[in-house]
């Protein structure tokens, strides 16, 4: 049985519409992943991070509300804190925990703030955010409000990636190393897949973009939702989440040798290099193959989708709410958070603030 996609439909075009000014926000809500890995066998654990968030925001002038979720709840929760009007969401989770919320909040005025719960948790260090639950919050409170690109695949949305090819089945072993992403664990993973690429033939697809028709032979294909900057690392990083543009990456390496030479030219910051390494962007692709499901991940979840894979970018279409260090990535120059009703707070420990009623 191939997994289906529950996720609602895509939202459509972005509005801008303001709000009645008699109709003001509601509280931030806290929305915590209880399924997430690390909180897993740690009784009241989810209820004392979200409990300690809400607390944080209060000591900063910010009303919040704690919610905990998993799985679908997640999606219902969202709706939910639409429903009240919240002045924004703070999800607490990983990359695919994020990505289930964004599909909900992506078309409306609500700002999403990401808090990293996960093993890679890429969105969040592209938007600059602390991993430590106080610090997060400071930035916030300091932050801006802005707009980034919101990727889709049948439906689905993504913020990072969606991965074809050798990396899903990676990412299935990756499960086992949960936890920091160490140079040893990196290591391990680049052996399998050399294993892997003896084991399996190189997946056969035609790619077809507003421009171009391509057919193709591929270890691994790569949809980014914006492109990936040549920096030395294990994980690769972005300069902006706003340009308005997929950028598409296909391994064309025949040999598990070339394919460990790309590794290493990520981890250099040389990747560009690779001549065996096709590089293309669009706003519009489709994935044709012939099988009947390809397994796929998308921001990290692993998923069989039937082809054809249909992608898109939605520019500008999710609100965020941002440290003022992760301004530059934005769509265009973001709102400081004292000019956003609901989000206007206080200095920590300081008074609140005088209000004209």
């Amino acid at each position: 049985m191939h997994e289906t996609d529950k996720r609602p439909t895509d939202p459509g075009a972005v509005t801008d519409e303001a709000p009645p000014a008699d109709d003001a926000p509601g509280a931030v809500t806290v929305l915590v992943n209880s399924g997430a890995g690390s909180l897993v066998g740690q009784p009241g654990a989810a209820e004392a991070l979200a409990d300690g968030l809400v607390k944080a925001l209060a000591d900063r002038g910010i009303t919040a509300t704690p919610r905990l979720a998993s799985g679908p709840d997640l999606m219902t929760a969202s709706r939910a804190a639409i429903a009240d009007r919240a002045a924004a969401v703070v999800v607490v989770g990983g990359d695919g925990t994020i990505a289930t919320v964004a599909g909900e909040l992506a078309g409306t005025d609500v700002p999403m703030a990401v808090l990293p719960l996960g093993t890679a948790n890429l969105l969040a260090r592209d938007l600059t955010m602390p991993e430590d639950p106080t610090e997060a919050v400071a930035a916030l409170a300091d932050g801006v409000v802005g707009r980034i690109d919101v990727g889709w695949l049948n439906g689905r949305v993504f913020l990072n990636n969606v991965v074809l090819g050798l990396m899903p089945n990676l990412a299935r072993q990756r499960e086992r190393f949960r936890g920091a992403m160490t140079p040893v664990i990196w290591a391990r993973l680049l052996v399998r897949m050399a294993l892997a690429m003896r084991r399996n033939p190189r997946l056969r697809v035609v790619l077809a973009t507003e421009r171009r028709y391509l057919r193709v032979k591929t270890h691994a294909l790569v949809v980014a939702d914006n492109a990936y900057r040549a920096q030395p690392g294990l994980l690769v990083r972005r300069d902006s989440l706003g340009g308005g543009a997929m950028a598409i990456y296909v391994a064309r390496h025949r040999s598990p040798w070339r394919m460990l030479r790309l590794a290493m030219g990520v981890v250099t910051g040389n990747w560009r290099a690779d001549t065996d390494l096709l590089t293309d962007h669009a706003q519009r692709l489709t994935v044709l193959a012939r099988r009947r499901a390809l397994r796929v991940t998308v921001d990290g979840e692993v998923v069989l989708l039937r082809p054809p894979l249909r992608f898109r970018l939605q520019p500008a279409a999710l609100r965020v709410w941002v440290p003022a260090a992760a301004g530059s990535v934005l769509a265009a120059p973001g709102e400081p958070v004292s000019a956003v009703p609901g989000l206007v707070g206080r200095p920590a420990g300081g008074p609140p603030e005088a209000r004209n009623d």
